[in-house]
């Protein structure tokens, strides 16, 4: 469903980055906006979709997904359309599954790669060597993805090695993301304090903010003062944080023992064994959940069902344990600085195919508490997290933009459709699987060429990551400190 001319009739259009907010129709042609048409009429020969009583918003930009699995067959890449995203970042990669994945079960969304790295993965053991990061990140971005996610929380590295991390993709101009944590501190408030110590005033993505304000070391609530008062003095720091009261942690274990650090502070957290069969007693008591995928999604098993599903993939198989806390995230998703501008940038889901892609039904719900109002919703699920990597046609409805759309249920915050590229890639929950596009660098090119994948080049120097913050972190972003 590609239209020559295509009209999004009656519906609330709203666009902060453009300060639009009224009843009107949206003007689609090419897979471009063209802009507001507040007539009656549509043009001869125009398609027209009444979307009256809808909000019609930028597509939702996830800056925080997990996708590339293939035992989920695609799960991940649907979900997200469904819920109404249609550009989104894969903070663990391969960059090469997902390549792989995008023509095949893309769902028409736009994705780019985060290329994970941990001990077996680029690196032999917790302290890399400069020539392995090196080696990692030039593999990583000449295949296409945008920089390098660590996954410090999970699989811990030594400080010095995630130092040299942000430091060294700095200088190949990439981006990294850092999920805290390291071999000195947890995956905590002590954790995200360090992760800003180690970024050393180089650009850092710093990942879900409220999964470090859960109460490990102190009280939650001065956990989050201290969190919020870091960021806002952090300019060099772009954030995201998430809604969901759910985690989403890997099942496997090593002779008997939790592979992830964050599987075992979970266990630790509720007093269960740090084991397998601590594992095993938390799902059976209800504490642990395990995703599988079941048909085209992927869903959250309970009980012995779910012991069944976890056992049968020899424990390889993706746990969730309620651990967000509620006055976190709405702490993480309101909270503004001395200058009114929000402290966490952006909402993400950490969902894809971990079943959370909650950012415009849960969010709703923060609109309809007043915790935020729908402009700011749409800012910080669309508009500002495509600021972060410099995607400067996306995140917004403005003439030329790419049109990326949801149309919304503004009581539930469901998406009705979604389209990408002036594409319906869904409507009223049904999938249209037209093949998704990788945002990668000019570094990445000639490697998508290659691989005959489709693919839209990007400049991540437009990036919030990049220029800063307002221009506050230009300094920081240009000459870090040593």
């Amino acid at each position: 469903m590609h239209a020559t001319c295509l009209v999004l009739s009656g519906g609330r259009i709203v666009d902060p980055a453009n300060g639009v907010d009224t009843i009107g129709n949206l003007v689609i042609q090419e897979g471009k906006v063209v802009g507001l048409d507040h007539g009656a009429g549509a043009a001869p020969g125009a398609e027209v979709i009444d979307v009256t009583g809808k909000l019609v918003i930028p597509g939702v930009v996830d800056t925080h997904v997990h996708t590339a699995r293939p035992e989920a067959r695609g799960a991940g890449y649907r979900m997200l359309v469904k819920a109404g995203v249609t550009t989104a970042v894969d903070m663990e990669g391969p960059v090469d599954v997902v390549i792989e994945e995008i023509a095949a079960y893309g769902s028409g969304l736009n994705m780019a790669v985060l290329e994970g790295i941990w001990p077996g993965k680029g690196l032999a053991g917790q302290e890399g060597t400069e020539e392995e990061i090196r080696t990692a990140i030039d593999l990583a971005m000449d295949h296409g993805a945008l920089g390098m996610k660590v996954l410090g929380g999970h699989y811990p590295l030594s400080p010095d090695t995630i130092s040299k991390i942000i430091e060294l993709t700095y200088r190949e101009r990439g981006y990294v993301a850092f999920h805290a944590g390291s071999t000195t501190a947890g995956s905590d408030i002590l954790g995200l304090e360090q992760a800003v110590r180690l970024a050393a005033g180089f650009p850092v993505h710093i990942a879900h903010i409220n999964a470090y304000c859960r109460g490990m070391v102190s009280d939650p609530l001065e956990e989050l003062r201290q969190a919020m008062d870091l960021l806002a003095r952090s300019p060099n720091v772009v954030s995201e944080s998430h809604l969901a009261p759910f985690n989403g942690t890997s099942g496997r274990c090593e002779n008997g023992v939790p592979a992830s650090h964050v599987t075992r502070n979970c266990l630790r957290k509720r007093g269960y064994p740090v084991t397998q069969e601590g594992i095993r007693q938390a799902i059976m008591d209800g504490y642990a959940s395990v995703y599988v995928p079941v048909g085209a999604e992927v869903r959250q098993l309970w009980g012995e069902q779910a012991v069944l599903a976890w056992e049968r993939n020899n424990t390889r198989a993706g746990l969730s344990f309620p651990v967000n806390l509620r006055v976190t995230a709405m702490v993480c998703a309101t909270a503004k600085d001395d200058g009114g501008r929000f402290v966490v940038d952006a909402l993400s889901s950490d969902g894809g195919m971990i079943p959370r892609n909650c950012i415009l039904t849960y969010g709703m719900a923060l609109v309809h508490f007043g915790a935020l109002t729908l402009a700011e919703l749409v800012a910080k699920s669309s508009s500002e997290p495509a600021r972060m990597f410099g995607l400067i046609n996306k995140g917004h409805l403005g003439p030329g933009a790419d049109a990326d759309v949801a149309v919304v249920d503004p009581d539930t915050g469901e998406a009705a459709l979604t389209m990408i590229g002036g594409k319906v890639c869904m409507v009223s929950g049904v999938l249209i699987n037209h093949p998704g596009k990788i945002l990668t660098t000019e570094r990445g090119v000639n490697y998508m060429r290659k691989r005959q994948a489709p693919y839209q080049q990007i400049d991540l120097d437009n990036s919030t990551y990049f220029l800063g913050k307002e221009g506050a972190g230009r300094q920081a972003a240009q000459e870090p400190s040593a």
